[in-house]
């Protein structure tokens, strides 16, 4: 071979490893023998490329590789979104390269590949890159529909990151028909230009069956359903709070203290108390369920809990972080119970202003169960059970509200989708639950008493004279792109607003979102600045709340459903009783960072999983008004259709062009619309339109709709 083929060779070795390599391995792992010319050849390779400046020689004569980018090639994971993909890479000068879908070659979602820089997009913002090999192999089982065409039998998968169908050999169907939901193992795939190859693992059932669908979910997203048997086991061996064991915690058991929840919910976590001080002050209580105290580090309840990272609400169950026996019975803030519980007291002055605050184990008894319509019946009402309580805590939040969005937090009006099923878990009717008095009360205690406990942390910081931050994981929000906000801008001047794109501060956009709050548009302007938006994510690296406009904030309020406020009430507990040495310091950064890089990952399934299952139901409830015509809002434009959002069932069809027969209409990327050729009608993001439900595919998650009179 020539020396470039053989530099080739020996690079390839390098990217495969992370460790220096002496010359006599480096010669194996090519099967070039020492005692050959080939071996002095391998000498001469490796003296050109430390010569270059690629390679690293060490006195004790191991070659490293001195940096992957500097020929181009980079080891990282591989993501394959709707459209587009990057690799998440190694080294510190490329940490993000984007892969047009024509360079993604044999690589599927989640693989460890080698990808080799091609070229830089515009002011160098995006390094483009092509995938020249696979590493590892990540998805191994994939959900999806057996198909066949009249010569094969294909796996379409339910995942949008893979691209192409899979081939199935009949050989490899065990079992499996046309139109049955299965899990396939994956085999192989070395050519681009061919289909990758699976094999039948699992039947699910019945394509298009409401209960198959929902189960393929499950599968479809690798959801954990039940608790292994030593979590069982854990779980059961817990017992209630004792005596004994009230050492060390505030009694708190005489004081009024409710807690305020969804009515369907079955477990409480948090609970609140006001009271009026002599200074004339108020004496905010948040009181969340000690979960930490029964889920011990490194047990099998931490294990799993870890592994889930949270709770999943899908529309037909929901998947619990932590078995019954913890979230509903031992740590559920039953009312008349005494429970085990993490309490932040914040003193607040007339104007909300924090003057002191205390954040301590303690010991409640809840008085009361309420639910948000409860509530908000007293507070419109003036009257009823514990009433002053509820109208002053309703006060205190109106305050809290006020002042969050003057100081930067931006002022969302969001809606949450509620569907009613029947017996068989079959969707019959939807309802939309807004934002109330009632659930933004709890809100504001909620994401004060977060903000207090991760500005409390600072506070360790300097108690403990450390040079940095005490290991500690934060919930973050960085500000939005630039791009995406102006994009999204640019959408909401085309509509006829006047929007002030340099410099725009989360002031402005809330100026804005009043502007809009009660006219037709409100809804979509609010879904495309929400989309602008910068992910929420958990990090070990406070930088902030955008959205919510805190320096600091952390998730400590929901324990049971949540593995982040579960590792901040340890982590609280532990630093409490004194600095941690040295090793344990370090011992925790590494917890930390695992945790919130694991705990951003699960959160991010449970939504898209959450967003499938919605999806699902939305599709079931449009099954049942086939042909009927609703009133709807373009919710989405792209260059085949538009995607509109239908009154009283809102779900989500998409009405497309081919099916538009009074005109030809033109795609508009910049201004979010389309525009017919002839009539010049204009169909934009957020206008009305009449449409008719033309077909729906429950299997597919897909409706189709036809405008009104065609």
């Amino acid at each position: 071979m020539t020396k470039e083929q053989l530099c080739d060779k020996i690079l390839k070795v390098f990217v495969n490893s992370d460790i220096s390599i002496n010359l006599l391995d480096i010669s194996k792992q090519l099967s070039i023998k020492s005692n050959s010319a080939e071996y002095e050849k391998l000498k001469e390779a490796l003296a050109l490329l430390v010569e270059q400046g690629v390679l690293d020689k060490s006195s004790r004569r191991r070659y490293s590789l001195v940096s992957r980018a500097r020929f181009g090639a980079l080891k990282g994971i591989v993501n394959i979104e709707n459209d587009f993909a990057y690799v998440v890479t190694d080294d510190a000068s490329y940490p993000i390269v984007y892969v047009p879908n024509n360079f993604l070659n044999t690589a599927l979602n989640g693989d460890l590949v080698l990808v080799k820089l091609i070229l830089q997009g515009k002011k160098k913002k995006k390094v483009r890159g092509e995938i020249i090999e696979v590493l590892e192999r990540h998805n191994l089982e994939i959900t999806g529909t057996i198909e066949f065409d009249g010569y094969f039998y294909f796996l379409r998968p339910e995942q949008k990151s893979f691209k192409l169908d899979f081939l199935i050999p009949a050989k490899e169907l065990n079992g499996a028909r046309a139109g049955d939901k299965v899990i396939a193992e994956f085999v192989r795939w070395d050519d681009p230009a061919k289909n990758p190859q699976a094999k039948v693992k699992e039947i699910i059932g019945q394509a298009g069956d409401p209960a198959v669908e929902y189960e393929s979910i499950i599968k479809e997203f690798k959801l954990p359903l039940d608790f292994p048997k030593e979590v069982k086991n854990e779980a059961q061996s817990i017992k209630k709070p004792v005596n004994r064991k009230y050492a060390g915690r505030l009694d708190l058991r005489n004081q009024l203290i409710i807690t305020i929840d969804p009515a369907t919910a079955k477990d409480f976590d948090d609970a609140v108390s006001l009271e009026k001080l002599e200074n004339g002050n108020y004496l905010l209580g948040v009181h969340i369920a000690d979960v930490s105290h029964y889920v011990k580090e490194n047990s099998a309840l931490d294990k799993e809990a870890f592994k889930r990272g949270n709770s999943i609400y899908l529309v037909d169950r929901v998947i619990p972080m932590l078995p019954e026996e913890i979230s509903n019975v031992v740590c559920s803030l039953n009312p008349g119970e005494t429970r085990f519980t993490f309490t932040v007291q914040i003193e607040l002055d007339g104007s909300c202003k924090i003057v002191n605050y205390v954040i301590t184990p303690s010991i409640i008894k809840s008085k009361r169960r309420y639910n948000y319509e409860e509530v908000q019946d007293i507070i419109d009402a003036e009257r009823g059970d514990n009433a002053e309580l509820i109208i002053e805590l309703n006060k205190l939040a109106t305050k809290l509200r006020k002042q969050r969005f003057l100081q930067g937090g931006i002022n969302y009006d969001t809606q949450e989708i509620k569907y009613i099923l029947d017996d068989n878990k079959i969707p019959v009717d939807v309802e939309l639950n807004r934002t109330t008095e009632a659930t933004s009360l709890i809100e504001e205690c909620m994401l004060l008493a977060n903000k207090v406990v991760a500005t409390h942390v600072k506070k360790i910081t300097a108690e403990f004279n450390l040079p940095t931050p005490i290991p500690f994981i934060y919930r973050i929000h960085d500000e939005p792109q630039q791009e995406n906000l102006m994009v999204a801008l640019e959408f909401i001047k085309n509509i006829g607003y006047k929007v002030n794109k340099k410099n725009i501060t989360p002031h402005d956009i809330n100026e804005l979102l009043q502007k809009v709050k009660y006219k037709p548009e409100n809804e979509i302007v609010n879904k495309v600045l929400i989309r602008a938006m910068s992910k929420a994510v958990y990090s070990d690296v406070n930088i902030g709340h955008y959205g919510l406009g805190f320096a600091d904030y952390t998730h400590f309020t929901s324990p049971i459903r949540r593995y982040p406020d579960l590792m901040v009430h340890r982590l609280l507990k532990e630093y409490s009783l004194g600095k941690p040495d040295n090793d344990r310091l370090k011992e925790l950064a590494n917890i930390v960072q695992e945790a919130a890089q694991r705990s951003t990952y699960t959160e991010r399934r449970a939504t898209d999983a959450e967003h499938a299952s919605n999806k699902l139901a939305g599709t079931i409830l449009a099954s049942s008004a086939l042909g009927e015509v609703f009133t709807g809002t373009i919710s989405g434009v792209q260059s085949y259709g538009v995607f509109v959002l239908l009154d009283q069932i809102y779900c989500e069809g998409l009405l497309h062009t081919r099916d538009m027969l009074d005109d030809y209409y033109k795609f508009d990327e910049k201004k979010m619309r389309i525009t017919g050729k002839r009539t010049k009608k204009i169909l934009t993001l957020g206008s009305q339109i009449r449409v008719r439900i033309a077909k729906v595919n429950i299997e597919k998650r897909q409706i189709d709709l036809v405008m009104e009179g065609e």
